[in-house]
């Protein structure tokens, strides 16, 4: 396929996609930094009498979240089936061309429609990369690298928030004209050109499968073809156990951060007029940034080599880690929002960085269990299927949904607190209520979780089961031995029938000689 081989050219890869992933989340979370102007009509920049409120803020980040979902299991169809690095290639410059076109955004509709496409061209690089990964590294190498990968999602999106706001400032400051945020928009789309012919001159294509436990082939695995393979594929993953509940925690997750990452430097803002000590915009977006850059690393590092101590120990450490990471996490998180009532900012911003620090820990280990509870063939629509099932029920919505119960409370509490200037203490509380449904569904993760440490070891061993398998199936092969292939719609995730059918090959070797 070309590109750079040998250790270095794992290596490589993995840093160019960390490094897409960080442009990823910079674009994804630059409009979080850019709020504040977007709502007032003096620095919109909008024509019309478009007023921008919590609600419509939230859809932005929907209507980004839902095209990405929807399009995901397009590409996991794709990418295990066809040249991953084309399709990435292809996602980075379309998502790129679609941010500098909404920058030049001169109604709010404009952005929006603009940020559905985004949404589309990111699909096809989360969906494949990780799988890419995977294919470079043993199992025993393979939770770091997905770690040093999933550091680019917090520092990504504390870059967005800082950048955004920062960028905005500065083009304000020197023009004093409305619509300054657009130039927050024009960070990205640049090096991210660079970056996806670097992937389609550089990268060199995995072997899918290769470095999976028992497998030793050369020529790799790939799915079968058409509509109904596919759909044996969906109902494969949505009949492992693993894949289902380790989603499930995961999308519990996603909700309660995609709904931060939205609207907590807005909370920040309002609510610092609630202690009295009102931060600026660019301050606040600042604060959260770094504390999303130190907790995010920390985390995610944390995560990774916590699964690896207790890895020595059982086979289900990754879940017990995202388990406890959830668990820890939620208390962490309510006592951010709640703190602040008793004007207590300092250690509403230790809370902060704990709940954020905890819910990176899941990260990497999440992503490890997807790959060693699915099968390589059908590696890629899981990634697919998890990313629909954690934005559909996660982040597509929680924005939105936090916006509206905050609109919703603020029309009830607004004739109970009067604007001090340009301090509405009516519309923080309105969002910290909001915020608070982020904590409940943090429970719902916690048990999922749970529930995954009883599964994810069978779950884990199936599959190596099949990676032996197709190896002997290969080596029956090159030997005039015979195969019988099993079509029924459980046969990977199943553990009798993976069972049957290395016995069976074993027979019929034996038989043979």
């Amino acid at each position: 396929m070309g590109g750079i081989g040998g250790d270095c050219g794992k290596y490589f890869t993995v840093g160019v996609m960390t490094l897409i992933n960080l442009l990823n989340y910079v674009d994804r979370y630059t409009i979080a930094g850019i709020l504040h102007e977007l709502d007032s009509r003096h620095t919109s920049g909008f024509r019309g009498n478009t007023k921008v409120d919590d609600t419509l803020d939230g859809l932005l980040q929907t209507a980004f979240i839902v095209s990405y979902m929807l399009f995901s299991p397009v590409f996991g169809y794709l990418g295990d089936r066809f040249t991953r690095k084309y399709i990435i290639t292809g996602g980075i410059l379309a998502w790129a061309c679609c941010t500098l076109l909404g920058s030049f955004s001169v109604d709010y509709w404009m952005l929006l429609s603009s940020r559905a496409l985004v949404g589309i061209g990111e699909a096809s690089y989360a969906t494949i990369a990780p799988t890419i990964i995977a294919d470079l590294f043993p199992p025993e190498k393979r939770l770091r690298m997905l770690s040093v990968f999933y550091i680019a999602m917090p520092l990504g999106s504390a870059l967005g928030y800082i950048l955004g706001s920062r960028v905005s400032l500065l083009v304000h400051s020197i023009n004093h004209q409305p619509g300054s945020w657009q130039w927050a928009l024009r960070i990205t789309p640049l090096p991210a050109v660079i970056l996806a012919i670097v992937v389609l001159v550089l990268v060199k294509e995995p072997v899918r499968g290769s470095t999976d436990v028992g497998f030793s082939s050369t020529k790799g695995v790939q799915g079968k073809s058409g509509v109904k393979a596919y759909f044996e594929d969906v109902l494969y993953c949505l009949r492992n156990k693993s894949f289902v509940l380790s989603s499930l925690g995961y999308t519990a997750v996603t909700f309660t951060v995609g709904a931060l990452a939205q609207f907590a430097p807005l909370f920040i803002l309002r609510a610092s007029c609630i202690v009295t000590k009102q931060y600026e915009e660019a301050t606040a977006d600042l604060l959260f940034g770094g504390v999303t850059v130190v907790a995010g690393i920390f985390g995610t590092l944390s995560g990774s080599e916590l699964s690896r101590f207790l890895g020595r120990y059982t086979r289900k450490a990754d879940a017990i880690v995202c388990a406890v990471g959830v668990a820890m996490g939620t208390p962490c998180l309510f006592l951010a929002l709640t703190v602040i009532q008793y004007r207590i900012m300092a250690v509403s911003w230790v809370m902060v960085f704990l709940a954020e620090f905890f819910f990176c820990l899941n990260w990497a280990p999440v992503a490890a269990v997807l790959l060693y509870t699915v099968v390589p063939t059908r590696r890629a629509t899981a990634e697919a299927l998890q990313i629909l099932m954690q934005h559909l029920l996660g982040d597509a919505f929680s924005p939105l949904v936090v916006g509206a119960i905050s609109d919703m409370v603020y029309r009830f509490l607004g004739t109970y607190y009067t604007d001090s200037g340009s301090c509405d203490v009516g519309k923080g509380i309105s969002l910290e209520f909001a915020l608070f449904i982020t904590v409940f569904v943090c429970g719902l993760g916690v048990a999922a979780f749970l529930s995954l440490t009883l599964v994810v070891e069978n779950d884990r061993k199936a599959v190596e089961r099949f990676s032996r398998g197709q190896r002997d199936r290969e080596h029956a092969n090159v030997n005039g031995g015979q195969w019988e292939e099993h079509t029924s719609d459980d046969e990977d995730e199943s553990s009798r029938l993976l069972d049957e059918a290395v016995k069976e090959h074993l027979l019929s070797i034996s038989a043979k000689t």
